[in-house]
């Protein structure tokens, strides 16, 4: 396909592998290998992604894979160490969970749902029993909430690791929008909409989310092609100031598939494309809440702007038989405390249909709940 492709090693083994034993650290100095494998991550992430800056100058296109990133050493001290960690580091959790990768894929660990090919024989560095394997992989994957690009493949959809790596890898390819995003985690897993009744962010929430404020401007395109070319806007309430910028360009529909690109804007590029916004369109702000249910990755959308109170659900599913609704097929894998309506393909309620000027549904959306 014509990409290089940089590997970037697990940093942990790397230092274990240089005699350190975990278990035999004491509590200061399981916080200073924390620390060191932090800055040891971050300083060999930075050596790869500047080759691949400098291939990029010479016209190559480069992808930089991380086994495991700068958030994981998290699951393994508690939060107010970690806190303090980044405070001593200088180093912002937004910044290098949302900002630094561009995607997170988040491999189940077998541990959970495949239990009888969970084996340490592949890494001796390893010592985690099966349940303790069960927490830390719990702790990591919620690490990575409120990530834009989070994919989590679990063992309860796939019959083998070759299919699990088959999916990693489907889902690398259409990051880079080598493949169409039906194809994202191989047949038969799609992304599904839903319509959420009777919802209220002030209302009782029972599982750990992350809340966002958002905003997306669609720019002009005076092409003709069909090209959608969109910008958005996140930061995350009650945390950093920091920020995270991208824009979208999504491609016509060929054979019923679609690909689209996206990469992070610096401050500069986002207010100079904002400047190009499509006047024919309303930018669109809401709330976003991201969270974890039965190993998936689910946002919960509560616009403020254009369509105030409109709720919507989006996940990425997996079903049994191609066409068969959602909520027949694998209800169990949809939080069981929403009132949810499918409306996957209900075009009224795509994003670039909603922000149409001036805008409008066909029905009544859904109202969030007065806020106290």
């Amino acid at each position: 396909m014509g990409w290089k492709v940089y590997r970037v090693p697990e940093t942990a083994t790397i230092l274990q592998n240089g005699g350190v034993v975990f278990r035999e650290l004491s509590e200061a100095q399981a916080y200073e290998f924390q620390k060191g494998i932090v800055t040891t991550i971050l300083s060999i992430e930075n050596t790869f992604v500047n080759l691949a800056k400098l291939n990029a100058e010479r016209g190559n296109k480069t992808v930089v894979i991380c086994d495991r990133g700068a958030m994981d050493p998290s699951a393994y001290m508690g939060r107010p160490e970690w806190l303090r960690l980044l405070d001593e580091l200088n180093l912002d959790e937004v910044d290098i969970r949302d900002n630094r990768y561009d995607c997170v894929v988040h491999l189940v660990s077998a541990a959970k749902g495949a239990e009888p090919f969970y084996t340490l024989e592949n890494n001796r560095i390893r010592s985690e029993g099966i349940d303790l394997a069960r927490k830390v992989d719990e702790i990591v994957m919620k690490a990575w909430i409120g990530h834009p690009s989070l994919q989590v493949i679990d063992n309860s959809s796939v019959d083998n690791f070759a299919q699990k790596c088959d999916r990693a890898v489907q889902a690398v390819m259409t990051r880079l929008g080598l493949v169409a995003d039906s194809e994202r985690y191989g047949k038969h897993v799609r992304r599904h909409k839903f319509l959420v009744k009777s919802f209220s962010l002030d209302a009782s929430f029972p599982v750990v989310f992350r809340d966002f404020n958002v905003e997306h401007v669609y720019l002009s395109n005076t092409a003709g092609d069909g090209v959608q070319i969109r910008i958005r806007k996140r930061e995350e309430i009650g945390s950093s100031k920091e920020v995270h910028r991208s824009m979208t360009i999504r491609y016509p529909e060929v054979d019923g598939q679609r690909v689209e690109t996206r990469r992070n804007l610096s401050f500069r590029e986002y207010e100079a494309l904002r400047a190009q916004a499509d006047p024919t369109r309303s930018p669109i702000t809401k709330r976003r809440r991201c969270f974890l249910f039965q190993d998936r990755y689910f946002q919960i959308d509560v616009y403020r702007n254009p369509h105030e109170g409109l709720v919507l659900l989006e996940a990425y599913l997996d079903y049994e038989t191609p066409g068969t609704p959602v909520v027949t097929d694998a209800r169990a894998s949809l939080p069981d405390w929403l009132e949810l309506e499918e409306v996957t393909d209900d075009k009224s309620y795509s994003m670039f249909t909603l922000a149409k000027v001036p805008g409008g549904l066909s029905r009544g959306p859904s109202r969030v709940m007065e806020e106290s």
